[in-house]
């Protein structure tokens, strides 16, 4: 391959990577769209080892922003409804969050956790019919549930995007 086209591919697949760490605080599949930078390894000459890192730092990244989530919120005694409103609710959050707050990423993120929080304790009223007592440690756990996983997320997919640029070193 041309040296000029490889350096092109490289430049564009970085800035690409670094789309995709925009991408996470928004619950956009970001780890993922890092992931399939690691689709030109083999035409590059890398081979297929950068896209299996990629795709399984994406995948751990999936099941670490869940297992935060629910796990925060489950151990401040929230049940299923509590954890589907927080997930739910981050999703919401993050939609709403976005244009309130100007910052980019700040609105998004306080967005998705304040949005987290409200879905847990909407949800855990609505569907478990529980009193007053416990719903506001349920929701700010799920609140903080919310922030460390799109914290752990941004810190995987910044990960996949130095793995990705140290990968391409090698070929300069």
């Amino acid at each position: 391959m041309d040296s000029a086209i490889a350096l092109l591919l490289a430049v564009g697949s970085v800035l690409w990577g670094l789309v995709g760490v925009l991408l996470i605080p928004f619950s956009l599949p970001g780890n993922w769209v890092i992931a399939l930078v690691g689709l030109l390894g083999p035409s590059l000459g890398l081979g297929w080892k950068p896209l299996f890192v990629l795709l399984g730092a994406a995948a751990f990244a999936e099941f670490l922003e869940l297992f935060l989530a629910v796990r925060t919120t489950k151990r401040a005694g929230g049940g299923r409804a509590a954890q589907w409103g927080a997930f739910l609710g981050g999703i919401v959050g993050a939609i709403f969050g976005t244009p309130l707050i100007p910052i980019p990423i700040v609105g998004t993120l306080l967005g998705s956790a304040c949005g987290a929080l409200a879905g847990a304790v909407l949800m855990e009223v609505a569907f478990t019919q529980r009193d007053g007592r416990g719903l506001g440690q349920i929701g700010w756990a799920a609140f903080r549930g919310v922030l460390f996983g799109k914290g752990a997320k941004m810190a995987l997919g910044a990960f996949q995007v130095g793995y990705w640029g140290l990968s391409l070193l090698t070929l300069f």
